[in-house]
């Protein structure tokens, strides 16, 4: 995972690759990365860290 920032506006961005499915690499806006979502009526954060499990 990695920020950046967009060329025209400086908007925050973050990049991240998926770890599932064909596991491609996306880019989001920091906000919308870091927001809480609702799921099945329940408030949890859009993204969450995953640590290895040898930690």
């Amino acid at each position: 995972m990695h920020t950046a920032q967009h060329s025209e506006t400086e908007e925050s961005l973050v990049v991240y690759r998926c770890l599932y499915g064909e596991y491609g690499v996306w880019v989001r806006p920091l906000a919308m990365f870091a927001e809480m979502v609702t799921v099945d009526g329940k408030e949890i954060p859009r993204f969450e860290l995953i640590k290895p499990l040898n930690d």
